[in-house]
């Protein structure tokens, strides 16, 4: 019953829209909901298995998607979703997603997921797919959208990729799986579109930044960068936002699972980091969480100068924030006191 409710309230919002074209319109599909089987559910590598503190794809998604339409709200455009909420209700079958963004009178359709190999292979990389063979797209434009993502997603400091990122058509991703067979989510999906694996979430370090909600809002923030160059609007966003990781100049304290790169460091757990703006006056203060991820960030920044201190420790850098782009400050401070 609360999905035929939610399904009818959406339909009618795309009647009640349909006749708006001032601004482009996208509609999000945070991918799957309701911590179900199919959401994979991983536990937090440093805490025992069954505890509260638990990675589910569905919960980053929504995350992310939450955050992506509200950053394209802000900038002007018209955005629909399928879900707001994560309950099993909310977990469409592929038939209600495409039915939806079909009657959204939607420009773009964007599928937001995360990645996992599920084999002890680790990887981490940016996929976007979109439905066709690679440089053949079934609906025209769906590729270009891709490229922007992988473009906007891989410069992405927070993180640490492992390979190169990727802009495929599904036909070609999937060859094994059967002629033209490819994601169903995009099957009989006719809008320019893709579905965006934005990183891997079993390549563990990156699952402790996923469990990080300003992780994923950053990752949504990006891909509102990405459909503005798509649609041409990089100009219509006014503000931009700083983000970083702080690590130890240490190795990290569990070395049980594969690290590459800068995350054999420690990452620093709850520490304070300061934002100043150019008379010194602080406008800012993020409390780093502990859930080894070492992540910061500020959001809704007027362009300028402004320094990052991490408090407690001897590292502060001066920053240039510039309108609709992301500014990265990465920092290494002292050893870890064990």
């Amino acid at each position: 019953m609360k999905r035929n409710i939610f399904i009818l309230s959406m339909l009618l919002v795309a009647v009640l829209c349909g006749s708006a074209k001032d601004n482009p319109r996208v509609f999000i599909n945070p991918g799957h909901g309701g911590h179900d089987s199919n959401d994979r559910p991983t536990p937090f590598y440093l805490w025992t298995v069954g505890d509260t503190v638990c990675y589910y794809e569905s919960d980053s998604n929504l995350a992310t998607g939450s955050a992506l339409k509200r950053y394209l709200e802000e900038k002007g455009y018209e955005v629909g979703t399928t879900r707001v909420g994560n309950t099993s209700d909310d977990d469409l079958d592929l038939y209600e997603i495409v039915a939806l963004a079909a009657n959204s009178g939607a420009d773009l359709f964007f599928a937001v997921h995360s990645n996992a190999t599920g084999i002890p292979t680790r990887l981490n990389y940016t996929l976007s797919l979109y439905r066709g063979y690679n440089g053949e797209p079934v609906v025209e434009g769906s590729d270009s959208i891709a490229r922007a993502v992988k473009k906007h997603l891989h410069a992405n400091q927070t993180t640490v990729w492992t390979h190169s990122p990727k802009d495929w058509g599904d036909w070609s991703f999937y060859r094994n799986w059967g002629y033209k067979t490819g994601l169903g989510v995009l099957r009989y999906n006719k809008l320019p579109g893709m579905l965006c694996e934005g990183s891997f979430f079993d390549y563990v370090p990156e699952r402790c930044r996923k469990l990080n909600t300003d992780f994923c809002h950053l990752e949504g923030w990006n891909q509102s960068l990405a459909i503005d160059e798509y649609f041409g609007r990089g100009n219509k966003g006014k503000t931009g936002v700083v983000a970083g990781l702080v690590r130890h100049q240490c190795e990290r304290t569990d070395t049980t699972y594969k690290a590459f790169e800068k995350d054999l460091l420690q990452p620093a757990n709850k520490m304070t980091v300061t934002l100043l703006n150019a008379k010194g006056r602080t406008v800012g203060q993020y409390r780093i969480d502990n859930l080894n991820n070492g992540f910061y960030w500020f959001e809704g920044l007027k362009p300028g100068r402004y320094r990052v201190r991490v408090e407690g420790a001897d590292a502060e850098s001066v920053v240039e924030v510039r309108a609709n782009e992301s500014t990265y400050c990465n920092f290494e401070i002292g050893a870890l006191v064990r």
